[in-house]
């Protein structure tokens, strides 16, 4: 219900994945959604003014690392005009290593009798690896990858690292793993990463991998960019009443940490805490940012023509169905404004507002639904196509209750949203 922007979006390519936790969520393909998506979308129009990168389909469980890379895009492209394709894989091979000689991201698969490396992470994980290792395009680390829309090499890399945690391989021993310059050997080789970039790597950070950006001797590689000089533009509010105004720095200053870092905010308890959260979100995406949710997945409160999630599809369900957490980005909201003294109306998710109906919104508005840029594939969005790729999640579902069958109790679906600094 934004306004809207002139012009058109790039192609939207699909991403497909869904977290299973809270705040070091993995992730699970969705193999019903993967056979019924196509590789390719239609140019859409942009509706609102948030600004967001193409969609990329991810193949393990890492889609943390994708709401966290399509954050920083999303900033930096409000800056620059310049759409980046800023490396998951990047991510994904410093917490490897992070969770390997740190020896607590390994665990045991009871089933299989194998040990298996953990895939979950948060955003506030992938900042700090930014921090420390650099912000680099996937097309930098693997450059065979720099135009995919699919990452094959995580797959293959997870694959092969689960195999060298066990048996004869090189990292089944503690002492192995303990090792930080084996524990590198093996991801540089598990990755099948060219001789130019294992160059560097160890050139920049050590033979260990025990130096970071900040403590090496060594002038980094130019592909090894400084979240101190990485632009971004950001909102930043002084206060619940006052104008945000936009606010160009750069990622070091919206990261943990920074001047004006974004912060996680817990989905209250009450009502009126519930629509206070709400409003702040509203206004954040007003002001053009692109909130971060972590919410609970029961695949059985996907509506099969829409991906709408709402509690009316979970209870005409037979029951709870997949479930598991979830990171992602927004895009978009409908809202009831319930002015006193005015007549109700229902601003529209995809249709413009004007300035005076959002900030209306943000005073008296319901949310009815959040749109959210989502990472499994085109085939579904909001009716009329134009958000293949996007999903709505309707209010009630995201108050619930819903039965968790994990642990055999109800939760709320609407776990955190990280938001700008001062809203």
């Amino acid at each position: 219900m934004r306004q809207a922007n002139s012009g058109l979006r790039r192609s939207w390519w699909l991403a497909l994945g869904f977290a299973v936790g809270l705040s070091t969520a993995g992730c699970a393909t969705d193999a019903a959604l993967e056979q019924g998506a196509g590789d390719t979308a239609d140019l859409v129009e942009n509706v609102t003014d948030v600004s967001h990168t193409d969609i990329r389909r991810q193949s393990i469980g890492n889609c943390w690392t994708y709401a966290s890379t399509g954050w920083v895009e999303s900033l930096h492209q409000q800056r620059t005009g310049n759409a980046v394709n800023v490396s998951e894989s990047w991510i994904t091979f410093w917490d490897w290593h992070r969770k390997i000689t740190g020896g607590s991201g390994v665990t045991r698969n009871a089933t299989a009798q194998r040990d298996e490396i953990e895939t979950g992470g948060w955003w506030d994980t992938a900042m700090t690896i930014l921090r420390d290792r650099g912000v680099v395009m996937e097309a930098e680390f693997i450059p065979e990858e720099g135009m995919s829309a699919q990452s094959s090499r995580q797959s293959e890399a997870l694959a092969a690292i689960n195999m060298e945690l066990n048996g004869m391989g090189r990292l089944a021993t503690a002492s192995a793993r303990r090792d930080p310059q084996i524990v590198l050997n093996v991801l540089l080789d598990v990755w099948r990463i060219n001789d130019d970039v294992r160059a560097e790597i160890r050139r920049v950070y050590g033979l260990s991998a025990r130096q970071t950006l900040s403590s090496t001797t060594q002038t980094p590689a130019t592909w090894m960019r400084k979240v101190t000089t990485f632009p971004i533009r950001s909102a930043v509010s002084r206060s619940a009443t006052a104008s945000p105004v936009s606010w160009d720095g750069n990622l070091s200053d919206v990261i943990p940490g920074g001047r004006y870092a974004w912060k996680s905010l817990s989905y209250p308890s009450t009502a009126s805490g519930r629509l206070a959260t709400q409003r702040r979100v509203m206004r954040s995406l007003n002001a053009g940012q692109p909130v971060l949710v972590s919410w609970l997945v029961d695949f059985n409160a996907r509506a099969s023509g829409t991906g709408a999630f709402s509690m009316e599809t979970l209870r005409a369900a037979s029951g709870p169905g997949r479930q598991g957490g979830h990171l992602v980005s927004s895009e978009d909201y409908e809202v009831i404004i319930r002015q006193p003294g005015q007549p109700e109306r229902r601003l529209m998710a995809g249709q413009m507002a004007s300035a005076a109906d959002m900030r209306l919104a943000e005073q008296y508005g319901e949310m009815v639904f959040l749109r959210i840029k989502n990472s499994w594939g085109t085939a579904q969005g909001p009716v009329g196509g134009a958000f293949g790729g996007y999903h709505d999640l309707y209010v009630n579902y995201l108050n619930g209750p819903i039965r968790w069958t994990e642990t055999s109790s109800d939760r709320v679906p609407l776990s955190s949203v990280i938001v700008p600094y001062g809203f």
